[in-house]
C-alpha cells in the first residue's frame, strides 16, 4: 500500500540511488524499459497542493492542477497511455496594452516508467489553444511520445484564441495589438515552458533529463528551428516539419496569391471581392496536375504519378508551352475554353501566383512555389482539397472562402506582423489584400513603432545560418516539407538548407532536410505522407547514426489508381529512384541516389 505521505525530492533522489545505482542509463530505443523507479500519485497531486515543491525558474508561475492518470487502454486509432501525472500551470499572468488579460499555459505529463528523456510537441497556426501535451509526432504517426514513455510538455504561445478574441482586430489574431503577446508568440514562450517543464521533471524524477526532444510542423516546424538558433541548449534533437520560418513573408506571398488569381474569378463576393475560389473548378487543377505529370513525372527514371525529381521539374514545366498528355494537344487554350484546356487568363493567373512575389523593381519578397502533382490529385472520383483549401477554397462557395490565404494569412499578417498593426474590418480583409502594394506594404515587418520595439521578422522569423552553438553540443536538426504544401514553400525551406549548407559545410553532420513529393502542409495529397522522425532522430542524437533514408508510406491511398504505396525519403539533394526490379509501390525497391 502507498504511504500517503508526500515523497520529498531528497527522500526520491535515495531512491533512487539504491534502485538503479545511479547509473541514469539512457535506453538504446524510444519505448524501452524506465531508468527510475515509479513516481508517485501523492508526489504528483502534491505540485499542485504545495507538498511537492517545484523549483518553477518564472517566480510567476501558479499551478492549476496536478493530477494522477491511470493506463488508458489503446484503441482502433490510439495507443494506449502509461500511467501518468499531468500538471497544468499558467507563467506571467497579467494584462496587455489592449486590456486583455494573457498567460502563458503549458501542460505537462510526466509518465510513471520514464524513458528519461524529455518531449515538447510544437503549435500549430498562431498557436493559441493548449494541446492535450501527448507528444504529437507529426508525420501521420498514431502514436505518440507519451506512450514512448516520453515526459511530455506543450503551450498555447502565450495567448488564449478565445480569450483574446477582439472582434475590432480581427478576431483570434488580437494578440497582436499586445506587444508582449507577440513576444511569448515569437519566442519568450516556450523558452519559459521548456524551463518550466524541466524543472518539474527533475523534482518529479530526482534527476533532469537525460536527452530532450522537439518535434513540430507549420508553426511547430518555426518554433523548432528558432529553438536550434535562439536557444540552442534547450533540445538535443529537433525536427522541423514544413516550418513557417518567415511567416511574415508568406503573409505577403499571400497578398500576391489573392491579386494574381483575381483576373480568372468568377463573379464577385457580397464585399465586392472576386471569387478567387472560382477561378479553377476542381477539373481544371486537375488537368494542371496532369500537364505537370506528362512533363516531370518521369524525370526521375519512373513514372508513377510522382514528380521525385523536383528540382529539374521547377525549371522545365512552364504551363504556357505544357502539354495536355490525354490529348498531346497545349494546355492552354488556343481557342474557347474547354474541358481539355486551361484559358489564357487562367495560364496566366496561375503562372504569376507560382513564381512569388516582386516588388516593381523585381526584388523577391518571399519565394516561388513548387509544380507538383500534389496541387491536385484524384481518389476515386474524390478530388484532393488540401492545396486547394489554401488557395482557392471550395469552388461551390457562393462567398470568396479562399483563402485560408484571404482569411488566416492575411488576418494574421495584417494583425500580428504589420508594424503598426492594421486591424481592418473583418469584411474588409480580402478587399485590403486586392489593394497591397508590394513597394510599401512589405517594409511593415521590418518597421518598429512605439511599443512594438522589435520587428516582425526579428521576433517571429528564424532564418538565422549561424547554428554552432547548436551543432558543437552535438544537436541535430531534421526538416521535412511537402512538395505540394500551399501554406509555406518548400522552396523556400530548400533556400534556407542551401543557405544553411554554404554557411556551415559540414551540415549532414548535424542537419538534414527531407523532401515529400506529392505531399500538402504536413499531410495529406498523393504523396508518402506517413512516417517517424523520432526514431531516427533519436538514433541519431544518441547513437551517432545519420538517417540515410527515412521509410514513408501514404495515408490516403487510391491516387492514380494504386492501392498502398511507400517509398524512401531521401536526404537532399538525393532523391528516390527504382532500382529497375520488383514492385514500384515498395521503398525497398527504391534507393536514394543524385537526381
Amino acid at each position: 500500500m502507498k504511504s500517503s505521505i508526500p515523497i520529498s525530492v531528497g527522500m526520491l533522489a535515495t531512491a533512487l540511488i539504491s534502485g538503479c545505482g545511479g547509473s541514469g542509463r539512457v535506453p538504446d530505443n524510444t519505448s524501452n524499459e524506465p531508468t527510475v523507479p515509479l513516481a508517485s500519485k501523492e508526489l504528483c497531486e502534491g505540485i499542485a497542493s504545495g507538498a511537492t515543491k517545484v523549483n518553477w525558474p518564472n517566480q510567476n508561475t501558479v499551478v492549476k492542477a496536478s493530477v494522477w492518470h491511470a493506463v488508458t487502454p489503446a484503441t482502433a486509432n490510439a495507443p494506449e497511455l502509461p500511467e501518468h501525472c499531468e500538471v497544468t500551470a499558467s507563467i506571467n499572468q497579467r494584462t496587455g496594452v489592449d486590456g486583455y488579460p494573457y498567460e502563458i499555459k503549458m501542460r505537462l505529463r510526466m509518465p510513471a516508467d520514464w524513458n528519461g528523456r524529455f518531449f515538447m510537441e510544437g503549435g500549430a497556426g498562431t498557436n493559441g489553444s493548449l494541446s492535450a501535451a501527448l507528444g504529437s509526432l507529426g508525420g501521420g504517426q498514431t502514436s505518440n511520445a507519451l506512450s514512448r514513455r516520453f515526459a511530455t510538455v506543450s503551450t498555447d504561445g502565450g495567448h488564449d484564441n478565445a480569450v483574446n478574441n477582439n472582434p475590432a482586430a480581427l478576431g483570434s489574431v488580437a494578440f497582436g495589438m499586445d506587444p508582449q503577446a507577440r513576444l511569448d508568440h515569437g519566442y519568450n514562450s516556450y523558452d519559459q515552458v521548456t524551463l518550466a517543464g524541466k524543472s518539474a521533471v527533475s523534482t518529479f524524477y530526482g534527476r533532469g533529463p537525460d536527452k530532450s526532444y522537439f518535434i513540430g510542423c507549420s508553426e511547430g516546424g518555426r518554433e523548432g528551428m528558432m529553438f536550434s538558433q535562439r536557444f540552442p541548449a534547450h533540445y538535443d534533437g529537433i525536427v522541423a516539419g514544413a516550418p513557417g520560418y518567415q511567416l511574415p513573408k508568406a503573409g505577403i506571398s499571400g497578398a500576391w496569391t489573392t491579386q494574381s488569381l483575381a483576373p480568372a474569378a468568377v463573379g464577385v463576393d457580397p464585399d465586392g471581392a472576386p471569387l478567387v475560389n472560382k477561378s479553377f473548378s476542381d477539373p481544371d487543377l486537375y488537368l494542371l496536375t496532369q500537364a505537370i505529370l506528362g512533363s516531370c513525372d518521369a524525370l526521375d527514371g519512373l513514372a508513377d504519378g510522382i514528380v521525385g525529381n523536383y528540382s529539374a521539374c521547377q525549371s522545365l514545366f512552364d504551363p504556357s508551352t505544357a502539354l495536355n498528355p490525354a490529348t498531346g494537344q497545349p494546355l492552354r487554350c488556343t481557342g474557347a475554353k474547354t474541358d481539355d484546356c486551361l484559358s489564357p487568363v487562367q495560364v496566366d493567373a496561375i503562372k504569376r501566383a507560382m513564381s512569388g512575389p516582386v516588388d516593381t523593381a523585381g526584388t523577391a519578397l518571399y519565394n516561388k512555389w513548387p509544380w507538383d502533382a500534389g496541387m491536385s490529385g484524384l481518389n476515386g472520383t474524390t478530388y484532393f482539397q488540401g492545396w486547394r483549401s489554401w488557395w482557392l477554397g471550395s469552388y461551390d462557395s457562393s462567398t470568396n472562402n479562399a483563402q485560408r490565404v484571404n482569411g488566416f494569412s492575411a488576418r494574421s499578417w495584417l494583425v500580428d506582423f504589420a508594424t503598426p498593426p492594421e486591424p481592418v474590418p473583418l469584411n474588409q480583409v480580402a478587399t485590403r489584400m486586392m489593394n497591397f502594394d508590394f513597394d510599401v506594404d512589405p517594409p511593415k515587418i521590418f518597421a518598429t513603432s512605439g511599443l512594438f520595439t522589435q520587428p516582425s521578422m526579428q521576433w517571429h522569423g528564424a532564418t538565422s545560418t549561424d547554428l554552432n552553438a547548436f551543432r558543437s553540443r552535438g544537436g541535430k536538426l531534421i526538416l521535412y516539407h511537402g512538395m505540394a504544401d500551399a501554406a509555406f514553400s518548400a522552396l523556400d525551406t530548400i533556400a534556407y538548407y542551401e543557405r544553411l549548407s554554404t554557411a556551415m559545410p559540414s551540415v549532414s553532420d548535424f542537419s538534414r532536410l527531407f523532401l515529400v513529393p506529392g505531399m500538402g502542409h504536413c499531410s495529406g495529397g498523393p504523396g508518402t505522407d506517413r512516417f517517424d522522425m523520432l526514431t531516427p532522430l533519436v538514433a541519431w542524437v544518441e547513437n551517432g547514426t545519420a538517417p540515410a533514408r527515412v521509410e514513408a508510406s501514404s495515408s490516403t491511398p487510391g491516387y492514380f489508381g494504386v492501392s498502398a504505396r511507400s517509398r524512401p525519403l531521401c536526404p537532399h539533394p538525393q532523391i528516390a529512384r527504382y532500382t529497375g526490379s520488383g514492385d514500384i509501390n515498395e521503398a525497398t525497391n527504391f534507393v536514394c541516389g543524385n537526381p
